[in-house]
């Protein structure tokens, strides 16, 4: 299930109420096999998702923001041990969140992401913004349902990510992704004024509920100009969290500016020096690693920002890996397929695929995924060298 936030939510009600107004009609939606199982329902739901996004033209000619400090708010209060998915909530999640952060630095290269959960009412930063997808994933590892207890508070984990999102340049997307399993949220304060903050800051904040739609879950994505999602099972889980890979639009009075940019080369250290990305920890000196052309400052990992001379360090690959976000591939059209295979995969197709619009090319929906979410090519188009 998903929601849409837009102006005129307030005005057209729930969904659950167009069930009422229109005639109960959840048969036809979720119809039941000969086990009584709605699986292959939820399957196709999954799909038609897939198949609507694939084939909408994502937008061209607009300002994205490609630079992108991304805190991910993640519910550890007693809500997530529950098993309503198998073999629980919190499993699914880290299983989801560590494939997403695959896609996201791969898609994102010039991106950073921290971690910050929620638990006994109270937040702390996991991991602070960087763009060691590594480090963030090993900080994800020491999560586990031991460690999840109390009640959650929304308003808290938001203050943690606002102090550090703040103060990042005009130019950079904030955002603030929150993986919530709690149907309530416990917080000191008036959590609408909170919302009202974000705004001022141009934090942009979504809500991926594991259990159900939540008033102020709601709220605070469309007063963020977020988006609001509630899944269906693991699967719709992944689909949905893909969905944040691509860069979003950025607002008409974001600023423009220059960004000034350092591309040091990896290296062997022969002086001594130590790393400003672990100075907590006893790591001798020397070893390989970057330095900062400017200031001579030592880095394990790009990109990341130098903490002596502010400097944005970056390899030219990354750089252009981030391009492709202005140039998309153009949806595939979907066509109407009795015979044949893939020309991606060779797999047979599906009594339903997707074709180049230059080409005529078919593929089958994973292949069409791949080549618009990593490839951004057809491989079989004599456009490709575009």
């Amino acid at each position: 299930m998903c929601a849409d936030i837009n102006e005129d939510d307030e005005q057209k009600g729930y969904t659950w109420e167009i069930a009422y107004a229109e005639g109960l009609n959840i048969r036809e939606v979720l119809e039941e096999d000969e086990s009584g199982s709605v699986e292959k329902s939820v399957a196709k739901l999954i799909f038609e998702a897939k198949r609507k996004r694939r084939l909408t033209d994502r937008p061209t000619r607009i300002r994205l923001g490609i630079m992108r400090y991304v805190y991910i708010i993640i519910d550890c209060s007693l809500a997530i041990t529950e098993k309503t998915l198998l073999p629980t909530r919190l499993n699914v999640t880290l299983k989801v969140l560590n494939q997403f952060l695959e896609k996201f630095s791969e898609q994102n290269p010039i991106s950073q992401v921290g971690i910050i959960i929620c638990r006994d009412k109270r937040a702390e930063r996991l991991i602070q913004l960087t763009g060691n997808i590594r480090a963030v994933k090993e900080a994800l590892s020491t999560i586990n349902e031991a460690s999840c207890h109390g009640e959650f508070s929304l308003q808290n984990g938001l203050l943690v990510a606002l102090r550090s999102l703040q103060h990042f340049p005009g130019h950079a997307s904030r955002e603030v992704i929150a993986i919530v399993a709690s149907l309530s949220t416990c917080d000191p304060s008036n959590i609408f004024g909170t919302f009202e903050v974000l705004k001022r800051n141009n934090v942009r904040c979504s809500v991926v509920g594991l259990s159900a739609e939540v008033f102020v879950y709601k709220k605070l994505c469309s007063t963020t100009s977020g988006r609001y999602d509630v899944i269906l099972d693991g699967d719709h889980f992944e689909l949905i969290l893909n969905e944040y890979t691509n860069p979003p639009a950025t607002k008409r009075n974001v600023e423009s500016c220059v960004v000034r940019m350092g591309f040091p080369s990896h290296q062997i250290i022969q002086k001594p020096a130590f790393c400003l990305c672990h100075q907590s920890e006893n790591r001798p000196p020397g070893g390989r690693g970057f330095l900062c052309p400017q200031c001579g400052a030592r880095y394990c990992s790009l990109p990341v920002e130098c903490r002596v001379c502010k400097l944005m360090l970056i390899s030219a690959p990354q750089l252009a890996r981030s391009f492709h976000h202005l140039l998309p591939l153009p949806a595939f059209k979907e066509v109407d397929t009795t015979s044949g295979i893939c020309f991606g995969c060779a797999k047979p197709l599906e009594q339903k695929s997707f074709a180049c619009k230059s080409c005529d090319a078919n593929y089958c929906i994973d292949c069409d995924l791949l080549l618009h979410e990593s490839l951004q090519l057809c491989p079989s188009c004599p456009s490709t060298m575009r």
